[in-house]
């Protein structure tokens, strides 16, 4: 079997299990409704109830599941393949703590009785772009360009002091804002509007249409550093642009979704341990594995418990989190 031919039967099967998967989760809730009731709704006639259930509530949920899949893995395997780290993650970089201090300062000055529209996701996304860019200026060198170990490290380093100065500002938090904050760093898909879909849709197209435009150029690093430029690549400007676009990526889906950890770090994996290293066939495949892992998780919570909200991202860190210490193990072999 030929790696295009696997290629094409691992993108159709994920295909049929994501369009399995919705449909999953379209039958589970609060409110049952059942096969019958979607497919009625499905086929046209369904009443106004589910109608509101359905198109307002749970298919923005699958939609903003699928979208925000895909832009965590795109931007993980991105962030792996420029730092040559199988465990590099987007929420390593400071993504996820940057747009969660952002977050925290506009609830405690304007906090979630007002209604904050579209404030929310602006403000985590521009929180993550500034802890982001703080990170490029430490990690740059003039001559030798973006130091990628230095980039990893000092994204630990700035996680871990934004994380503690969360917890610091959770004392000035009534227990009504503390609950939604910590909901929304726990990955809760909390933007499940269409407007929200709507304000992040065109930022995840452009960012995965300049990641898809760059594959050759990211087939050139999966070869090294120094193959890549004597293949006349641009190190210093292509490293800047692809992991600006990744952070993009991940800001944009942590603003809309919340805190959603190793999405990143799995799937690129997974794909390349299924099709192989090179990028036209690893990038793609990942991105609907990220869909994929999102949506099961998010559908797996609903089935466990219908009566209150699981965060998919504690689903999902259930299984990161192994899989994250047996790359460590793995990689010091």
């Amino acid at each position: 079997m030929t790696k295009t031919t696997r290629f094409n039967g691992w993108l159709l099967g994920l295909g049929a299990l994501l369009v399995v998967l919705a449909m999953i989760n379209l039958n589970t809730g609060t409110m049952a409704l059942g096969p019958a009731a979607v497919w009625q709704w499905l086929t046209g006639h369904g009443t106004a109830t589910q109608t509101l259930v359905l198109l307002n509530f749970r298919l923005p949920r699958i939609v903003l599941a699928i979208l925000v899949g895909w832009a965590l893995a795109l931007a993980g395997d991105v962030l792996q393949t420029v730092t040559h780290n199988p465990m590099a993650d987007p929420s390593l970089i400071g993504i996820n703590t940057g747009a969660g201090l952002a977050v925290m300062l506009l609830i405690i000055y304007a906090g979630t009785s007002t209604s904050l529209g579209l404030a929310m996701p602006l403000v985590a996304l521009v929180g993550a772009w500034v802890s982001t860019g703080l990170i490029f200026v430490l990690s740059y060198h003039p001559q030798r360009g973006l130091l990628t170990n230095r980039l990893l490290l000092i994204g630990v380093a700035l996680s871990g002091c934004f994380s503690a100065l969360m917890v610091l500002m959770t004392l000035k938090l009534s227990p009504d804002n503390y609950q939604f904050v910590m909901n929304w760093l726990a990955g809760s898909l909390w933007g499940t509007d269409w407007s929200y879909i709507g304000w992040a849709l065109p930022w995840l197209l452009v960012g995965s249409g300049i990641i898809l435009f760059r594959l050759p150029v990211l087939a050139a690093f999966t070869l090294g550093d120094s193959a890549a430029q004597s293949l006349g690549v641009n190190l210093k400007h292509q490293q800047l642009l692809l992991v600006s676009v990744a952070a993009m990526l991940a800001g944009v889906s942590v603003a809309i979704s919340g805190g959603i950890s190793f999405v990143g770090l799995i799937t690129p994996n997974l794909a390349r341990r299924l099709v192989g290293s090179r990028s036209r066939y690893q990038l793609p495949l990942a991105g609907m594995l990220g869909s994929c892992l999102l949506l099961a998780a998010d559908t797996l919570g609903k089935l466990i418990t219908t009566t209150t909200e699981l965060p998919v991202g504690v689903l999902v860190a259930f299984i990161g989190a192994p899989y994250f210490i047996y790359l460590l193990i793995h990689g010091t072999n």
